[in-house]
């Protein structure tokens, strides 16, 4: 039997890989560092969330963060398995079950963990991966919780990886509105058998927030493979957020505890909204309705353009999962929410906005420059073209 070149590159790929140094956190400091390993979720999806092990919720650095302040996001290990996409989520269950939601603060784009064709050179303890930052919304209610990173590798296997960190939130508000507005964590690849982000792509979260970078606008995905509708909603565990802790003090046989160093001075506002978002994939709470098991995915590829006024990040491309044929149109909306009829249909909103339908509702998100919105479509604004000038020779020019 033969095999083609590109086969045995695949081949030789995922053999190093299964042997390298995977990735695992390192700011902010985990849950149960000494026993947390470098490898992805369980493929069955057993050990989420968290990678459940015994001595999972152990504490051994309890990581101090003010809202609003950037923070560092940094990783150890090699097996970067050429990027991919990655969240921050947090929730407000110290020790988090299945029935946790996750609220998502910042989502990249590509580039995370490391923007490279394959690993970095093989080192279990290497910190030659990208540093990111992110941030704390303003108003997000102080207390101890539980921070989560998740990746989902652009090459090699179709995996999910998910650490999570003990967080002491302080300078925040007392209650549970601003969580309540975020998106839901996604979640896919557990199993891959059943509903898979595919390989080589930089997948584009179907519901990023309003804090979002994008480290590599190349070979952006977003579709899925499989019966995703159940598993996308993980996320949003039991559907609700539970109580603030209002300024709890470390438990859990903490052995130390250390403010987790700002990596700048600016702080990264988070836009404020009415309701809860949810997401297209994730609602964010339990409901009886069922979501379709297969979507048309439009995809979108503009010029970049600033996300939020208080942030540089940009993304250059915007992709929009669509369920079902339905067009809706609605004028630029005077609230937050804009009534609906048809889930997943894109609702166009003035000549800068554009929602999705969610169950009835449809949140306002800026167009990316360079684009239009148009009975449902989006896609590239028409630019005018402008002739070049016809310069007239003059008599005394030589020919």
């Amino acid at each position: 039997m033969k095999f083609s070149p590109a086969t045995v590159a695949i081949a030789a790929f995922g053999l190093f890989a299964s042997v390298n140094a995977h990735m695992k956190l390192s700011s902010p400091v985990p849950y149960g560092a000494a026993s947390l390993n470098n490898s992805p979720l369980d493929d069955t999806g057993s050990d989420f969330p968290c990678k459940q092990r015994t001595g999972v919720y152990d504490i051994s650095t309890m990581n101090n963060i003010a809202v609003g302040v950037p923070q560092t996001l940094s990783f150890i290990g090699s097996a970067v398995h050429g990027g991919g996409s990655c969240q921050v989520s947090v929730t407000l269950d110290k020790e988090p079950t299945k029935n946790s939601q996750w609220k998502v603060i910042h989502s990249i784009i590509g580039g995370c963990p490391s923007n490279v064709t394959g690993n970095l050179d093989e080192n279990a303890e290497g910190t030659g991966a990208a540093v990111f930052e992110y941030s704390l919304p303003k108003g997000m209610p102080n207390g101890q919780y539980t921070l989560a990173w998740t990746w989902f590798n652009k090459v090699g296997n179709r995996e999910m990886y998910m650490n999570c960190a003990p967080i002491t939130v302080t300078g925040g508000g007392n209650d549970n509105s601003v969580m309540e507005k975020l998106p839901d964590m996604f979640v896919a690849n557990i199993p891959r058998e059943t509903c898979q982000i595919p390989a080589d792509v930089n997948f584009q979260f179907p519901n990023p927030g309003d804090s979002v970078e994008t480290r590599e606008s190349t070979a952006i995905g977003t579709s899925l493979s499989g019966d995703c509708a159940a598993m996308t909603k993980l996320g949003a565990g039991a559907g609700t957020l539970g109580s603030a802790a209002g300024g709890a003090s470390a438990t859990g046989g903490a052995s130390s505890v250390a403010a987790s160093v700002p990596a700048a001075t600016s702080a990264v506002s988070i836009p404020a909204a009415t309701s809860n978002p949810g997401g297209v994939f994730a609602p964010g709470a339990s409901s009886a309705v069922a979501l379709p098991t297969s979507f048309t995915t439009l995809v979108i590829t503009a010029t970049a353009a600033p996300v939020a006024a208080s942030s540089a990040a940009a993304v250059s491309s915007v992709a929009i999962p669509v369920g079902g044929t339905g067009v809706e149109t609605a004028p630029a909306p005077s609230s937050t929410c804009v009534p609906c009829t048809t889930d997943g249909a894109v609702v166009c909103m003035g000549e800068t906005q554009f929602g999705i339908c969610n169950f009835g509702c449809a949140m306002p998100q800026a167009l990316a420059a360079g684009t239009t919105c148009s009975n449902g479509t989006i896609g590239k604004r028409r630019a005018r073209r402008i002739p070049p000038h016809a310069h007239r020779r003059h008599a005394a020019q030589k020919i």
